[in-house]
């Protein structure tokens, strides 16, 4: 591409940036634990397997014909909680001090993140009068009212929307959700329809709709698990997946019948058709830039032909669907540049028009040359490389950093490497630390000094912290059966004491294993799953 047709193309997006009245809108479709391969949509048009041949999203498939997919888009991490915390604030999960689901080591340290600016702060700061609204699943401690937004879901006194959010109506009385609303998908997507009804068109905006979706337990309606029933098999289908409903186990429907799978993601890509139709009416939908995506990599798997997936840094755990459309975005466009969730709060300063400064110590780079330009496009990030640090206790501790074509692995306990070449062998299959020494040293360089540099978590302390917290809940579980058991009579209330004993020694034994499991995890050089059992 020529500096002259460049210059050309700047000035048409730059024009129909500022053509229009007001600033643009963003709607943020994030989804939890969406696989890479899990919708119908080619993330990369070079791999077959980046599509599923059947899930059906029909509405991603139009957001994606008038928009970029992101063959190379990365969730901050391989878990729900730290890439939650990284998307609204702009850093790494490393730099954020929340690495892993139940980080004993930040729970011991009683991090905070209220004072980090979000999003909606970036949004507000630019003084546009942007209003935002975050409906569904959180991040974990920090309600979304603390950080900015101005609508938000979150009813359950001072708890932040979590998992059981997606499957019960309320903590404390743990009532199913109705049949009507498997994973609140229906109720949220109600909830940013009406949102998107007062203010599209009004007011620029902010609409966050973060999906339950497709977390397990695995929920959807059964008139659309009976269409997909109807409809060719997948070649990842089995005839168990064909069974009438009440032959299939529990085990299965809670995470593997792919025919509930297929529906739950069909019906949340309706949600969102929905929503396209209401900024259609208010004639803001050319106003709207719509990013999709996801948390972590898919649970349920295969992720096309990603290796592994949820929980693990290979690439099937952190490449995630990705797409953006809006004012200005190539159409039909596949941009292969690395990118990640990080990047979303530069990216939206960026194309908010904000003349307010970015906050300080953001790891992200702005995504708007690549939504220009696509591949012929840069991100520039005040750091090297994406650096994936994950120094977890219940499963293999890495550090991982992607630059450029190579990604490069560290196991946390025995120092071993790995160097893969990820964009010719995106399976992972070839490690090229033989004959690639001084590749895997220069990336290793880059990612020790940045983890230095902001004090990531080490894993000894992590494991340390997660004794810890045994400890402190075997002392809690005995105290509490004291307690309880202080005024009863051991005559007359024998069989409530006996329970109230039952419960202690079941939740001793538990500890005790959870303790085997840490010691397991701390003595193994495993790099993927569960390490191998001791004898």
């Amino acid at each position: 591409m020529t500096r002259a047709t460049t210059l050309i193309l700047f000035i048409l997006f730059s024009v129909c940036l500022l053509g229009r009245e007001g600033p643009p809108n963003f709607l943020v479709i994030y989804m939890d634990d969406l696989g890479w391969a899990d919708t119908s949509v080619r993330m990369m048009d070079s791999e077959p397997d980046s599509r599923s041949d059947f899930y059906r999203t029909p509405n991603l498939e139009k957001l994606a014909a008038r928009g970029m997919r992101f063959s190379n888009g990365y969730a901050p991490a391989p878990t729900c909680t730290p890439s939650r915390k990284s998307i609204q604030f702009g850093k790494t999960p490393a730099r954020l001090g929340y690495t892993f689901v139940h980080d004993v080591l930040a729970i011991k340290r009683g991090l905070s993140w209220a004072e980090e600016a979000s999003l909606a702060d970036v949004l507000k700061a630019s003084d546009q009068n942007y209003v935002t609204a975050h409906f569904g699943k959180g991040m974990g401690k920090e309600q979304m009212k603390t950080i900015g937004y101005d609508a938000h879901d979150e009813f359950d006194g001072r708890a932040s929307n979590g998992n059981f959010h997606g499957d019960y109506v309320d903590l404390k009385s743990r009532r199913p959700l109705p049949a009507d609303d498997p994973k609140r998908i229906y109720s949220l997507t109600a909830r940013s329809v009406d949102f998107l009804g007062k203010h599209a068109g009004k007011r620029p905006f902010l609409l966050m709709v973060s999906h339950y979706a497709v977390h397990v337990p695995h929920q959807a309606t059964p008139a659309v698990i009976e269409r997909y029933r109807k409809l060719p098999r997948g070649k990842y289908l089995t005839d168990a997946d064909y069974l009438p409903p009440n032959q299939i186990s529990k085990a299965r429907k809670t995470s593997a019948w792919r025919l509930q799978y297929a529906a739950m993601i069909d019906e949340v890509d309706a949600g969102m058709g929905k929503m396209m139709e209401v900024l259609e009416k208010s004639g803001e939908l050319e106003n709207t830039y719509v990013i999709y995506t996801s948390d972590n990599g898919g649970g349920l798997g295969p992720n096309g032909p990603l290796s592994w997936g949820k929980a693990q840094l290979f690439e099937g755990g952190l490449r995630v669907p990705w797409v953006v459309a809006g004012p200005g975005v190539k159409a039909g466009a596949q941009c292969d540049v690395p990118v990640v969730q990080w990047d979303l709060l530069p990216t939206l300063h960026d194309l908010s028009g904000s003349k307010a400064p970015l906050p300080k110590n953001l790891d992200g780079g702005s995504l708007r040359d690549l939504l220009l330009k696509g591949n012929a496009g840069k991100v520039i990030r005040p750091v090297e490389g994406l650096i994936f640090h994950y120094p977890c206790y219940f499963a293999p501790p890495l550090s991982v950093i992607r630059l450029g074509d190579h990604k490069l692995m560290r196991h946390l306990l025995t120092g071993e490497r790995r160097l893969y070449d990820v964009v010719k062998d995106p399976a992972e299959e070839t490690n090229l630390i033989r004959s690639m020494r001084s590749k895997a040293d220069q990336l290793d360089s880059v990612m020790k000094k940045y983890l230095e540099d902001i004090g990531a978590e080490d894993v000894g302390e992590v494991y340390q912290a997660r004794l810890e917290e045994l400890d402190l809940f075997e002392v809690r579980a005995k105290e509490n059966f004291r307690k309880k058991t202080r005024d009863l009579d051991p005559k007359k209330d024998a069989a409530e004491v006996a329970r109230l004993k039952a419960k202690l020694q079941a939740d001793l034994e538990r500890f005790a294993r959870n303790r085997v499991e840490v010691d397991l995890n701390r003595n193994s050089s495993h790099w993927a799953g569960s390490p191998p059992k001791s004898n």
